[in-house]
């Protein structure tokens, strides 16, 4: 895993939640009992729970993936009395798929999971039910009689699809390609299954409506095994448990139809006439006919559908995979089409009748690079990426662990493909040369190896007959078309279910779609939410007799967990639907949730003295910033800091320090751009950030911008500690864990002790030593520390974030930063010849006063990006709220300035829009807005104290900066995410520019006056894409930039473009202008 683990954002969130699978750990470890513990049984060791798959579920495939790198065998703590171990080692797949084949089976785990959908069909049942209907599909699936019938179903069909495609070709329209080769494969696989044609690639909405239910059942049955209270689920019909029950019904209405149809055509039909029917239904309904006549729909129902299952999820989407990945190898595409057309010999001028004809399976033999290609994809992208089976016996691994009875042995075919002591150090390329001996001829692996396609006794049956299907398929496509991605940057993801589909999926471009919360979400932690119900009911009838007007509920604290990642926005899509909220809590509490400016006013201002931080506050906060004024109510809050800011000493010494700390980070910079190396630029901020505060705070210079590693070691574990007590907000459970002194409250109090360690001395410290100093003439240590640190958060943060936003912002949008160089250059009076020294000189409080504009974009920043994202007050008494709702004691509101700043009825229909024009008048002269609308700052009483000085520390950097420098980003497509904390940081992972030598203007026309220290010349800079931080579940992820994790739900649109390897009459003389084809493969993608 990458990156230090005991900081694994995974651990981190996850780790409140996992703290109910403790209990289960003992049980785990000791259930064998004095016994167990005599033999010292050796286990694999354990790197989770069940939990931190639930949290990792939109990514779950690439998060078992990073722990395999670490172990190749280990164990996720589950429920009481039972065991989730997995491996990538190819030694335990053969032991659990044929060495010990009988002592590993489906087993109860596995049926009562898979029953629902599979039924008793042949993937979900062992012993003789299991032999039976391997030893019929066996003999069908090796017939000439079907083997035939199914290459003219697939040709039949690949037909229709290029025809599809040229027609959308001829009228260059969009078209949903993944959607197609779904419904072309579903088409062929339900001839050959049921005899009936779906018509799907026709518009068929019966077939179509299947075919969804289907798919949506797939991805809920996975969810069983990574949520421990389904059964609950089940039992209450809530959830994921009662979306699959509908999705079921759909599915069963429509096979049931299918076999009774064609059960009665049977029975009525001449016994000779049988043989006519080529399907796999009408065979199975002659061998599994009873003595008496009567046909057992029910397990027809599961044999045929199980096939279904395995032969469609194994073409359509190895197919879609198939493309995606020769998309981005498009030479791969040439060397198919080259060896299509030696193995057909079809000419260049056949028609598509003509190709097909000589589509021979002797033709289809010899395409042994199609056949690599495919296999290569088949190695990256499984169609089953995880597989179990249950232990029947106690049983020893060959790699020396112990297996109990019961327990659940996972293999990866996902993780295993990526594994280099596997494939070796290219393990993660597309290269389909690794299956070709030196002659071009196709070479297996080991099926315990390469595992697409199980291996051992229950090996797929259908391997050849898919392998023939996806041949026959690709062959057309490539043949007749080329494929391309209009952004080669662009990458797709998966849909976590049973099968490995690419995910269709799919929000609003850079933006956020409110369906992949309120479904996945309540999908995915259904079970967590039940716990949450109950609470429901006490809170909604607790007060019944009073009548008491609630907020609406829109979810639980558990929904919080699943969004963690982007809970700001998850927040924001809630604002949109109701702009007053309430998320239920354990133990009857409530958490409102506001984005009413009126709300806002009424808790801050008007009945301030209703509303505080409170026990909960103070309770949640207490370790990081004790007794500070951030954390505290009534006469322990002073306003000595007041008096502090105010005067014109601390004003003119911050000035200075924060001039002297841009000069730096300018040379630095410079520096930089005059050798050509990238740096770690948000870093940079916020080390000139923390050299400033810490100055002003302390008197003393941290020198992180010179590499101070203790400095940068105080910082670390400050912004760690900062992550973890936001986590307190959010899991229902911190205490316990704080009890335990485990998971992210022991991290918590290791980087509170980082902090408490550093020292400190004069300056501000000096000023409350007076205030401070006891009677006795003691100092209280404790309080001087927790008052010194509260400033030091809201310095720090105020500024380093907010300045990563702006110059990221203005990357964004490069004509503001050439307004703002103008205004800086007008302001200061000082020439486009002017040295830093001679600037910085010129930079009066004056001359910051008029650049308006500057302030104006730096306000625009913190409106979207405001340095506290979410705030809250707890009520100390019964009240009514100005739009009407009710509120209890002891009740927590939140207001949401992350959300405020994106509410269209609040700033219009452009709310989303960085605008720095709208807080301009017609003269140009920046206009303030209601600190109610506003909250970036706070308001009432609580307004921030040091809100000028922190905008006298934004406009010195950028004006530096932005005077002497232009930035660019690398791709403008890029996007950028926070890290979940109390403060809305840019996600450090790490936030790198690439500078490049060249001419920045007006700054070039500075070099010769700067300093020789500043180098000779300034560089024009751009973003340089970096890999993300995401420790243990994404390891190889390309989302970039500034490190955007998976649970971002941008959209990257991708274009494929078809271009004719065929004359005008291939199609005939409709399609004789057909140069070009767009497809709309927006549906695969998503974050």
């Amino acid at each position: 895993m990458d990156g230090d683990s005991s900081h694994s954002p995974a651990l981190t969130v996850a780790g409140a939640v996992a703290l109910v699978a403790f209990c289960s750990y003992y049980l785990a470890v000791t259930r064998a009992g004095s016994k167990a513990r005599r033999q010292r049984r050796r286990h694999p060791p354990v790197v989770g729970t069940v939990f931190h798959q639930l949290y990792h579920v939109r990514r779950l495939h690439d998060y078992y993936t990073a722990l395999c790198r670490e172990q190749t065998t280990f164990r996720l703590l589950a429920t009481p009395g039972r065991r989730k171990i997995y491996t990538c080692d190819p030694a335990v797949v053969e032991h659990i798929l044929r060495t010990n084949f009988p002592n590993y089976g489906k087993g109860p785990l596995n049926s009562e999971i898979l029953r629902d959908l599979f039924g008793e069909g042949i993937f979900a049942v062992d012993g003789e039910k299991w032999r039976t209907q391997r030893k019929i599909a066996s003999y069908d699936f090796t017939t000439r009689a079907l083997r035939d019938f199914s290459n003219d179903v697939f040709k039949r069909n690949a037909a229709k699809l290029a025809g599809v495609v040229s027609s959308h070709a001829a009228s260059n329209q969009c078209m949903n390609f993944k959607g197609l080769l779904t419904r072309a494969t579903m088409d062929s696989i339900f001839t050959i299954a049921f005899g009936t044609d779906l018509n799907t690639m026709d518009g068929s909405g019966e077939g179509h409506r299947f075919a969804k239910a289907f798919d949506d059942a797939g991805e809920y049955l996975l969810l069983r095994y990574l949520n421990p209270f389904w059964k609950v689920a089940r039992l209450l019909n809530v959830g994921a448990e009662a979306t699959l029950k509908k999705r079921i019904k759909v599915v069963d209405e429509f096979v049931y139809k299918l076999i009774r149809a064609r059960s009665d055509e049977l029975s009525n039909t001449k016994a000779q006439d049988h043989r006519s029917r080529d399907d796999l239904l009408s065979r199975f309904i002659q061998a599994t006919t009873n003595d008496s006549g009567t046909v057992d729909y029910k397990y027809l129902r599961d044999i045929v559908l199980n096939i279904v299952i395995a032969a469609k999820d194994s073409t359509s989407g190895s197919l879609a995979w198939f493309l995606y990945m020769t998309c981005k190898r498009p030479e791969v595409q040439e060397k198919i089409f080259d060896e299509v057309m030696e193995a057909t010999n079809a000419g260049d001028t056949a028609s598509i009748n003509e190709f097909l004809q000589s589509l021979t399976d002797q033709a289809l033999n010899k395409m042994h690079y199609l056949h690599a290609a495919l296999t290569e994809t088949l190695r990256l992208y499984p169609s089953v990426p995880l597989e179990n089976k249950q232990c029947f016996s106690d049983d020893v691994l060959p790699n020396g662990f112990s297996i109990s009875k019961g327990d659940a042995v996972f293999y990866m075919p996902y993780a295993m493909g990526r594994m280099e002591f596997l494939w070796g150090k290219d393990a993660e390329a597309f290269r389909p040369e690794r299956w070709l001996d030196e002659n071009g001829i196709f070479q297996p692996e080991s099926p315990f190896k390469f595992t697409a396609f199980q291996a051992g006794p229950r090996i797929c049956i259908g391997k050849d007959f898919a392998y023939r299907q996806m041949k026959i398929f690709a062959a057309v496509l490539i043949r007749f078309f080329v494929f391309k991605l209009r952004n080669d940057k662009d990458s797709v993801t998966y849909r976590t279910a049973i099968t490995l589909a690419i995910d269709q999926a799919m929000g609003a471009e850079g933006g956020w779609d409110s369906s992949s919360y309120s479904t996945a979400a309540v999908m995915s932690a259904s079970g967590l939410a039940l716990v949450a119900m109950i609470f429901s009911y006490l809170a909604v009838t607790a007060s019944n007799k009073q009548k008491r007007r609630r907020p609406p509920v829109v979810g639980t604290v558990f929904h919080q967990l699943y969004h963690v990642r982007r809970i700001h926005d998850y927040h924001t899509a809630l604002s949109r639907e109701h702009t007053t909220f309430r998320m239920l809590v354990p133990a009857g509490g409530r958490q409102i949730y506001t984005s009413d400016p009126a709300v806002v006013e009424h808790i801050l201002k008007t009945n301030f003295a209703n509303y505080g931080k409170g026990p909960v506050n103070h309770g949640n906060m207490r370790d990081l910033i004790g007794d500070g004024i951030f954390a505290v109510d009534g006469g322990n809050r002073g306003r000595s800091p007041a008096t502090t800011f105010s005067r014109r000493v601390l004003r003119d010494f911050s000035s200075a320090v924060f001039k002297k700390n841009a000069a730096k980070l300018a040379g630095i910079v410079s520096t930089y751009a005059a050798s050509n190396q990238s740096m770690d630029f948000q870093g940079l901020m916020l080390r000139a950030t923390m050299d400033s505060i810490f100055t002003i705070a302390f008197g003393t210079d941290l020198n992180m911008l010179d590499g101070s590693g203790e400095g940068s070691r105080f910082a670390t574990a400050f912004d760690d500690a900062n992550e973890f007590t936001m986590l307190r907000y959010i899991s229902p459970f911190w205490k316990l864990a704080k009890l335990l002194n485990v998971c992210a409250e022991a991290m918590l109090k290791e980087s509170v002790n980082v902090v408490d360690e550093f020292g400190s001395r004069q300056d501000i410290l000096s000023r409350f030593l007076q205030a401070t100093t006891k009677d006795s003439g003691t100092v209280d240590y404790k309080y001087l520390r927790d008052i010194i640190l509260n400033i030091v958060i809201a310095g720090k943060d105020t500024t380093a974030g907010a300045l990563a936003w702006f110059l990221y912002m203005v990357c964004k949008h490069p004509e503001l930063q050439e307004k703002i160089c103008r205004e800086a250059i007008e302001a200061t009076n000082t020439g486009e010849a002017t040295s830093v020294d001679e600037f910085l000189q010129s930079l009066t409080d004056q001359a910051l006063n008029n650049m308006q504009y500057l302030h104006a974009a730096l306000t625009e920043t913190l409106r979207l990006h405001p340095s506290v994202p979410m705030e809250n007050k707890q009520c100390f008494s019964d009240d009514v709220l100005p739009n009407g709702y009710n509120v209890g004691k002891g009740d927590i509101v939140f207001f949401i300035p992350y959300a405020m700043g994106r509410m269209e009825n609040l700033w219009g229909k452009d709310a989303e829009a960085f605008r720095p024009e709208r807080w301009l008048d017609e003269n140009n002269i920046f206009q303030q807005e209601s600190p109610f609308k506003f909250t970036a700052f706070q308001a009432g009483p609580r307004i921030c104290l040091g809100k000028e000085f922190a905008y006298r520390q934004m406009k010195i950097f950028p004006a530096v900066l932005l005077r002497f420098f232009v930035l660019k980003l690398h791709d403008e497509t890029e996007i950028v995410s926070y890290r979940t904390t109390l403060t809305l940081s840019i996600d450090q992972a790490p936030y790198n520019l690439a500078l490049n030598l060249g001419t920045s203007a007006p700054g070039q026309q500075a070099l010769n006056a700067m300093p020789s220290w500043m180098g000779r010349r300034v560089g024009r800079m751009s973003w340089r894409t970096s890999a993300t931080r995401l420790g243990a579940e994404m390891t190889n992820s390309s989302a970039g930039l500034f490190g955007v994790e998976v649970g971002n739900l941008a959209s990257f649109p991708m274009e494929m473009c078809s271009v004719g390897h065929f004359s005008a009459n291939t199609f005939g003389a409709e399609f004789a202008n057909l140069s070009t084809v767009r497809f709309d493969a927006e549906p695969w993608l998503r974050y």
